[in-house]
């Protein structure tokens, strides 16, 4: 039996039984499961659900599991600490409404450095059932350093003691070698079969829990407290956390004078809770102890005492499960991509894909999970198109999971946004902190600014009409600013030069239209304008539109020319007005198919007027790299050494195509091999610069002036 555990806390944990149904549904799971699902509103279809459990019940479930999975509490896992069955913690996240803040995520960060097993994706889930390596635990804490400071502190008097159920009461109980010395105590707590068994020598008082948006139990706990307090008279009064203590600790310290002693929870890290902050605020706390280093740096007024820990001399099992690459089962194999998805690891993880699609295997479905990659450029799409290419060619469905908004937005601009498969109730991530610090050298605070305008735009309705004129201006807002593309791309002075520029050849491209679309109509019969299918930016599909050059069934007779280009695989591709038969693109310098008018339009550049509309509507560029065809990209490499460098054909798309550029102005028509055409894309990545593109404009009125060109 497989248990799933999420306490009785007062706020849902759907996204995790969203992930268990995921198991279920995809078969990884062959066992019954049982699933206490608290205050969740959803729980995976062929479980067996209960909303609340007696204690005794739950630990009869616990013995008889052969995995729990749990949320993210170290409660929890000392409950479990002397138990054999392997566990696994998920974190809790606000923005998912699954928690009043994302302390379980500093929780989780922690857990991992001292080795419990924490799955922060359905992948994880994956792989931990898959190996069922058990975590190690953490043991019982006594807390002697914390226990010693308070008997130096206070001496014997009247003690109250103040804690809610579940974890808070547990921290209470670790503190006994203190309050153990007060034979004068009494206690307030909320009333469960455990406090009513472990609180039995001493008076004892029930409050009422839960109190967030529960303003009756709020009210009921002021009454209480009241009722109480002023009547015991308390000295001190200790806590252990939680918004239930607040008015018992307020009347204690406003109405009895008592010293209030305030322990913030072990699972805080980078910040207090908010009851301590309150606390702190109204000068109610005579003392506030705090786990956390950084905590105490931010306030000075509180005493930092380290967590015992007696884990020391304990053998620890190295957990290895998160090292796993790849997991196959029968008819399923999972491949997990790493966190920076570019060109320095594509490649490998191109091969690590090939190794288990293959011939040799023959698995119904692939998964690649994505919960761990926050960065991806054109390699890391070239890497997943050729995943799905071999994927197709298997018979092998490609299924994406734990996809980042930022990887999310980039696959659907590119030409994998049909092709691919994205199970979304695998999207809801909680990444460790390392990962979340993830930055991208080109992030710049405009950049980042532009995107989060845009998609508060996009979620106005009233402010929606703004979209597009933002869009027109800065056609890259789309792109999430970690996306390394080249800095043109984002260049906001480049873009004004493509508005002026566009406008200036558009002006011109209507006053020729006529004399050129006569010309081409009297010689061949068929359209004036000729479109295309183009790869822009990180491959995302454009038409690209050109005067027609060649007669109107130039595509049947392609079989019948030489293509003078290098060829470099033997694939056979088409590429429309530049045709391509062999290697990543065409060229013939005798094409017959050209027309007389086309040789002209070809010679002048004529025919690649009507493409300032594609720079004005931020397809392309003034200057930039040759514009590919989606049939050359599909022969690209992952990686090959231009210039000795590690460079790969695909980081071709992290520049916008610009009409003209450094292998228009260097030989144009007399490039022979698509090395070439890299090798000056490389060039131009190099050397960008505005000046450097204006440069480039220049000499581009030079070559076309210059009677010898050679253009085709």
């Amino acid at each position: 039996m497989l248990l799933i555990t999420v306490g009785t806390e007062q706020y849902q944990f759907n996204a995790l039984m969203h992930w268990i149904e995921l198991l279920i549904d995809y078969q990884l799971i062959n066992e019954d499961v049982l699933v206490q699902y608290g205050f969740s509103t959803h729980f995976p279809d062929g479980s067996k659900a209960y909303r609340n459990l007696s204690e005794q019940e739950f630990l009869n479930f616990v013995d008889g599991a052969s995995l729990i999975i749990s949320h993210c509490d170290e409660n929890v896992a000392q409950l479990l600490e002397d138990k054999d069955t392997p566990y696994v913690l998920v974190p809790r996240l606000q923005r998912f409404r699954e928690y009043i803040d994302n302390h379980q995520m500093e929780v989780a960060d922690d857990f991992e450095r001292r080795g419990i097993a924490i799955a922060r994706s359905p992948g994880d889930l994956v792989k931990f059932i898959k190996l069922q390596k058990t975590s190690s635990v953490i043991p019982k804490v006594a807390e002697k350093q914390l226990c010693e400071y308070l008997k130096d502190r206070y001496q014997p008097q009247k003690l109250m003691l103040v804690c809610a159920a579940g974890g808070y009461f547990r921290y209470m109980q670790s503190l006994e070698g203190f309050w153990g010395n007060y034979s004068d105590r009494l206690w307030i707590s909320v009333k469960t079969e455990t406090t009513e068994r472990e609180i039995e020598d001493s008076p004892r008082y029930w409050g009422y829990a839960p109190v967030k948006d529960n303003l009756v139990n709020i009210i009921r706990n002021i009454i209480l407290a009241f009722r109480v307090v002023p009547r015991q008279k308390p000295d001190l009064v200790v806590c252990t956390g939680s918004g239930f203590s607040l008015p018992y600790l307020l009347i204690a310290r406003w109405f009895c004078r008592s010293k209030v002693v305030y322990i913030e929870s072990k699972a805080r890290f980078q910040n207090i809770g908010l009851p301590a902050w309150i606390l702190m605020k109204l000068n109610v706390l005579d003392l506030m102890v705090v786990r956390s280093k950084a905590i105490a740096d931010l306030y000075p007024q509180s005493v930092y005492i380290p967590v015992s820990d007696d884990s020391s001399n304990k053998t620890r099992q190295n957990r290895d499960y998160k090292q796993a690459s790849i997991v196959t089962f029968d008819e399923l194999a999972f491949i997990f991509s790493p966190e920076r998805l570019v060109f320095s690891t594509a490649r490998e993880f191109l091969i690590d894909f090939q190794s288990i699609c293959n011939i040799d295997e023959s698995y119904k479905k692939i998964v690649i999970d994505m919960s761990h990659t926050t960065v991806m450029d054109s390699a890391g799409l070239g890497a997943l198109t050729n995943c799905l290419r071999m994927a197709t060619l298997n018979k092998t469905q490609l299924v994406l999971w734990s996809v980042s908004e930022a990887v999310s937005a980039l696959i659907r601009q590119s030409s994998l946004r049909d092709s691919v498969l994205i199970e979304q109730t695998s999207n809801t991530f909680r990444l460790s902190s390392s990962i979340q610090r993830t930055k991208v050298r080109n992030i710049t605070m405009f950049g980042l600014f532009l995107f989060r305008t845009q998609q508060l735009l996009k979620k106005i309705p009233v402010l929606r009409v703004f979209y597009p004129i933002l869009k027109f201006f800065f056609p890259f807002i789309d792109i999430d600013p970690s996306v390394p593309v080249h800095p043109s791309v984002r260049n906001p002075i480049k873009r004004i030069i493509d508005i002026v520029g566009s406008l200036i050849g558009l002006f011109f491209t209507v006053i020729l239209f006529v004399p050129i679309a006569i010309a081409i109509a009297l010689e061949s019969k068929g359209n004036v304008l000729f479109g295309q299918t183009r790869c822009g930016l990180l491959s995302k599909p454009f038409r690209i539109w050109k005067f027609r050059s060649m007669v109107q069934n130039a595509e049947q007779l392609k079989i019948k020319v030489e293509n003078q280009i290098k060829a470099s695989s033997n694939v056979a591709i088409a590429d429309g007005d530049d045709t391509t038969v062999s290697g990543k693109f065409f060229k013939n310098a005798e094409d017959p198919r050209v027309t007389r008018t086309g040789k002209f339009l070809r010679k002048t550049s004529l025919d690649e007027f009507p493409q300032f509309w594609n720079v004005l509507v931020g397809d392309m560029s003034l200057v930039g790299t040759r514009p590919p065809t989606f049939d050359e990209i599909n022969s690209y490499e992952l990686e090959v050494e231009y210039h000795d460098e590690r460079y790969t054909e695909w980081n071709r798309l992290d520049v916008k195509p610009g009409i003209t550029g450094v292998w228009q102005v260097n030989g144009r028509s007399n490039v022979r091999s698509f090395a070439e055409v890299v090798n000056y894309d490389i060039e131009y990545r190099k050397n960008w610069s505005i000046w450097y593109d204006l440069k480039l404009i220049v000499q581009t009125f030079l070559v076309l002036f210059d009677r010898k060109n050679k253009a085709v």
